[in-house]
C-alpha cells in the first residue's frame, strides 16, 4: 500500500495536472478498505480539485453482477472458472473438438480484444457463417478460435471438420446449438484447391445453417490468396454471393495499441529470461517491432517462443529479432536449418509432402522405408523415430490424439509453403521423399506442383516414372492398389510414348505392366477409394487383358463394398460394357446401390437454388427435380423406373423445403447494435512501464 500511494503522488499526480479532469476513478485490483480507500484519494487529492473515486476488487465484483453483458464480453474474467470449463469442455462432441477447446483455452490468455472479434461476432448473428480471410500470419484462426470459446460458453457444441464438410452433414442436429469449424476450408497452401462438387456442398451448408442460424453458426477460415484462387477455379463461390460472408482481417485494422498488447501479451506469457526481455525496453526496442512493417501476430510469436531461443545468445537476441522482421522467410530457414539433424528434416519433410494429416502409424514406415534408401546413408544425428519426434513436437510438427489414433501435422501451414519452394529445384531429394511415402496425399501434391509450375512438367514426368520402377523392383509389395492404379495412369498420361502403337517395344512392354499392376488390383482389397482401379480395370479390358467373366467378378465385388460420388459414373461404365455382352448380373445391384446413395445424400446432390428455379411453383418444382434425378441417373449410366423418380421426389419433401426456402429469402436481417467500446486511454509507453 505504501508504495502504490508513493507512485500515486509522484508519477501519477502530475498527470492529472496535466489532463485537469473534470471526474477521476482510481481502479485497483486488490480490496481496498474504507481507510485505504481515503489514502489513496489524498495522495491525489492535493493535486486536483476535480472529485476523485476509487474502486476495489469487490467494487469490481458488484459492478459485474450488475452489469452482466460486460463480463460476457470480456471472456478473460471469466474463462478460469472451473465451472465454465467444465461446461465448455461438455460442449466438444468428440475427441479432436475436446483437445482443440482445451488448446483454445490455453492460448486465450494472449489474446487481444479488437474490433475484428466484434465485426465477426455481427455477421455470424446476421448470416449464420462468416469466413474468416486475410494474410499469412494475420490472426484469423486466432480470431475463430475466440469465436468458438465465446459460444461453446453460450451453450454451442463444437463440432470441428477436419477434412470434408460431410463430417458437418453427418454430425448436424436440427434441435441442438452446434458451431462448426473448417479451419483453411480451401487448402492449408495455396496447391490445394476444392472440386466444383465439395465447392458445392459447402454452399449448401451454408445455406443450410443460415436457415438455422438461432441454433446453429459456421465459421471457416481462409488466407485471402488462397480464397482468391479458389473463386477463380470454382465460380460456385462467385454465383451463390459467398462474399457476403467474408471478412478480411487486415494490418491496418490493428491500432498501435492492439500491436503493443499483443506484443507485451506474448512476452508477459513467453517464459523468457529477464535478460531476454530487457532487449525489448534497451531504447524502447519495442516500438520499433511495433510499427515495423512486417508486423503481425505470427512473428510476435516465433520471435517470443523460448523453445526456438536454444542457440540465440541473448548478446545476439535483438538481431535476430531485426533479421526475422526484416526477412519473414527465415522464420523456417532458421529453425529447419540450424536446429535439426538430417533425420529431424526428413521427418518434417514426409509430414509435408503429404500434404494432409499424417497418421503416426503411416508416418513411422514412411521414415523407416526412406532410412533403406541409399540416398539417405549419410544421415547424420540421432535416428530413432521417436527421440525425433519428441523433439520436433509443437516446434515444426504438432501431434494430435484423436481416441486411439495419433497424427502428425505441420506446425503451420506457412511451413508447408517454404518446404515446397526450397525443394521444388531438388529431385532428387523429392524422388526420395515420394518413394517414402507411397499415397494418394503425395501423389496430390506432385501433381500440384507441376500445375502450378514449381516443377516442370518433363520433372514430373520423371519423377512418376521413378515411383512406378519403384514399386516394380519391390514388387508391389504392401502397395495400396489405388495408389498404384493412379500412379501407373498418371505415368502414363506424362509419357504418351509408352501407350503409342508405332512403338511395338515399348507399348508391349506398358501391356506387361499394366497387366502386373491390375493383377495388384484384382487380388487386393477394395480401398475406401477406388476410382483409380475402376479406370484402370476397364482400360485393361479394353486391352483385352481380362476376361469377361473377371470384369463381372470385380464389378460385383465393389458393389458390395459400396460406393461413393466419384466411383460412381466408372463403375457404371464397368456395368455398361458387362451389358454389351449380355451379362446382367451387376445390373439391378448396382441401379439399387445408386438409388440408396441419392436417398441418403439428397441434401448433396440436389440444390434447392437449383430445384427452385421457377419460383414457389409446386408442381414446376417437383418437374424439375424429378429432371435432375434422372439427368443423375443418366450420368452413371441407368435408366431409371418412373417409381423411383417418385419415390425421390416425395423423400425430397418439395413442399415443406419449399415453404422453408422462399420464407427465408424474405427475411430482413438486422445488425446486433455493437457494444461501446471502451476507450482506449493508456499508452504505448504506459503499457510497457516497468513501474506498473
Amino acid at each position: 500500500m505504501p508504495q502504490l500511494v508513493t507512485h500515486l503522488r509522484n508519477s501519477e499526480a502530475p498527470k492529472v495536472i496535466a489532463l485537469n479532469p473534470e471526474r477521476y476513478i482510481l481502479v485497483v485490483s486488490h480490496s481496498l478498505t474504507r481507510l485505504n480507500k481515503q489514502e489513496l484519494a489524498d495522495s491525489l487529492d492535493s493535486q486536483t480539485s476535480c472529485p476523485i473515486e476509487v474502486y476495489g476488487r469487490e467494487d469490481l465484483n458488484d459492478l459485474l453482477a450488475t452489469h452482466a453483458h460486460v463480463e460476457r464480453r470480456h471472456f478473460k474474467l471469466w474463462i478460469s472458472s472451473s465451472a465454465v470449463l467444465v461446461s465448455i469442455f461438455n460442449h466438444a462432441i468428440n475427441g479432436r473438438s475436446e483437445a482443440m477447446m482445451r488448446d483454445i483455452v490455453e492460448k486465450s490468455k494472449i489474446f487481444i480484444h479488437t474490433a475484428n472479434l466484434d465485426s465477426a461476432v455481427d455477421r455470424l448473428n446476421k448470416l449464420g457463417t462468416v469466413i474468416i480471410t486475410g494474410l499469412a500470419g494475420i490472426g484469423k484462426t486466432t480470431l475463430a478460435e475466440q469465436l468458438i470459446l465465446l459460444h461453446a460458453s453460450d451453450g454451442f457444441e463444437l463440432v470441428c471438420i477436419s477434412e470434408h464438410i460431410q463430417e458437418a452433414e453427418q454430425a448436424y442436429s436440427p434441435d441442438e446449438r452446434q458451431l462448426f469449424y473448417f479451419d483453411d476450408f480451401l487448402g492449408r497452401n495455396y496447391l490445394e484447391a476444392l472440386s466444383g462438387h465439395e465447392g458445392s456442398q459447402i454452399v449448401n451448408f451454408m445455406r443450410r445453417v443460415g436457415r438455422d442460424k438461432t441454433t446453429k453458426r459456421f465459421v471457416l477460415t481462409s488466407r485471402s490468396t488462397i480464397l482468391n484462387q479458389g473463386r477463380i477455379l470454382n465460380d460456385v463461390f462467385e454465383h451463390n454471393n459467398v462474399h457476403r460472408n467474408e471478412m478480411e482481417i487486415r494490418l491496418e485494422s490493428l491500432s498501435g495499441l492492439d500491436k503493443a498488447q499483443i506484443l507485451y501479451n506474448h512476452i508477459w506469457h513467453s517464459g523468457l529470461s529477464p535478460e531476454h526481455i530487457d532487449e525489448f525496453y534497451n531504447g524502447k526496442r519495442y516500438r520499433k517491432i511495433i510499427t515495423h512493417r512486417n508486423f503481425n501476430p505470427r512473428l510476435i510469436q516465433f520471435i517470443t517462443d523460448i523453445q526456438r531461443l536454444d542457440d540465440v545468445p541473448v548478446a545476439e537476441y535483438w538481431a535476430y529479432i531485426q533479421e526475422l522482421l526484416d526477412n519473414p522467410a527465415k522464420i523456417w530457414a532458421h529453425p529447419y536449418d540450424a536446429q535439426l539433424d538430417d533425420f529431424g528434416r526428413f521427418l518434417v519433410l514426409l509430414v509435408a509432402f503429404n500434404g494432409q494429416n499424417i497418421l503416426e502409424h503411416d508416418l513411422a514406415k514412411a521414415y523407416a522405408s526412406g532410412l533403406l534408401m541409399v540416398g539417405h546413408a549419410n544421415f547424420s544425428g540421432k535416428r530413432d523415430f521417436h527421440h525425433a519426434i519428441r523433439h520436433l513436437s509443437n516446434s515444426l510438427i504438432t501431434r494430435v490424439v484423436v481416441g486411439d489414433f495419433v497424427y502428425y501435422k505441420l506446425f503451420n501451414p506457412s511451413l508447408g509453403d517454404f518446404l515446397l519452394h526450397r525443394y521444388s529445384a531438388s529431385p532428387d531429394s523429392l524422388k526420395g521423399v515420394f518413394q517414402s511415402l507411397r499415397n494418394l496425399n503425395a501423389l496430390d501434391v506432385l501433381v500440384d506442383m507441376s500445375d502450378n509450375e514449381l516443377i516442370a512438367r518433363k520433372t514430373k514426368g520423371e519423377l512418376l516414372l521413378s515411383l512406378l520402377e519403384h514399386e516394380e523392383k519391390s514388387n508391389f509389395q504392401g502397395a495400396d492398389p489405388e495408389y498404384l492404379a493412379k500412379l501407373y495412369l498418371l505415368t502414363v498420361s506424362a509419357h504418351p510414348s509408352l501407350v503409342a502403337q508405332r512403338s511395338h517395344d515399348r507399348r508391349a512392354v506398358n501391356l506387361s505392366r499394366m497387366r502386373n499392376v491390375t493383377q495388384v488390383i484384382l487380388e487386393g482389397p477394395v480401398c475406401s477409394k477406388y476410382f483409380n482401379c475402376l479406370c484402370l480395370v476397364k482400360r485393361a479390358f479394353d486391352e483385352d487383358i481380362l476376361s469377361i467373366d473377371v470384369l463381372e467378378e470385380y464389378t460385383l465385388k465393389v458393389i458390395s463394398v459400396g460406393v461413393g460420388d466419384d466411383e460412381l459414373p466408372a463403375l457404371g461404365e464397368l456395368v455398361a460394357k458387362l451389358e454389351i455382352d449380355n451379362v446382367f448380373q451387376a445390373s439391378e445391384p448396382f441401379s439399387d446401390l445408386a438409388y440408396n446413395y441419392i436417398c441418403d445424400g439428397l441434401d448433396d446432390i440436389f440444390s434447392e437454388e437449383d430445384v427452385f428455379t421457377n419460383g414457389d411453383d409446386y408442381y414446376a418444382a417437383c418437374k424439375k427435380l424429378g429432371a435432375m434425378i434422372e439427368d443423375k441417373f443418366a450420368s452413371w449410366q441407368i435408366a431409371p423406373s418412373r417409381a423411383m423418380i417418385d419415390e425421390i421426389v416425395d423423400a425430397f419433401d418439395v413442399r415443406d423445403r419449399m415453404k422453408n426456402y422462399f420464407d427465408d429469402s424474405n427475411s430482413h436481417y438486422t445488425t446486433r447494435p455493437a457494444e461501446p467500446r471502451l476507450l482506449e486511454t493508456l499508452s504505448i509507453d504506459d503499457l510497457f512501464s516497468r513501474d506498473r
